[in-house]
């Protein structure tokens, strides 16, 4: 993943439904209609691009997953997720976790894939944020 940007969606410009605490995190003031966030949860968007020599547009679960899983965050919205598409633009939840959140922002700008190691013998994924 790369040319990671934080987006404003333009929902999150309604008051009566979402704080603005920083730039680019935002408090959900009402719950979600399908409760994906709920009141007093944290979300922010990032539009990014997946590299196809990382294999990151035909596996488009990688690094993804790791961030998510990182940062105890989850999707809330797809924004953007066409297939044949390597811009991917997603609203993330770190629920009721601020200092989650404000880790999680700090990929904007920075390069972020998988990569293969081998530890006494054995082969792992590590997620690498550069």
């Amino acid at each position: 993943m790369k040319n990671i940007q934080l987006i404003t969606l333009e929902k999150y410009n309604d008051s009566t439904k979402y704080e603005k605490i920083a730039e680019g995190i935002y408090k959900a003031l009402y719950d979600y209609e399908d409760n994906i966030v709920e009141k007093g949860q944290y979300v922010t968007a990032f539009s990014f691009m997946l590299e196809e020599d990382l294999n990151e547009i035909t596996d488009r679960q990688y690094p993804l997953e790791d961030i998510l899983d990182r940062f105890l965050a989850h999707i809330s919205e797809f924004i953007q997720d066409e297939k044949d598409n390597p811009v991917m633009k997603l609203e993330l939840c770190t629920q009721g976790w601020l200092d989650r959140m404000e880790e999680l922002i700090k990929i904007t700008d920075k390069h972020v894939y998988n990569k293969e190691i081998t530890k006494d013998g054995k082969t792992y994924v590590e997620l690498v944020i550069e």
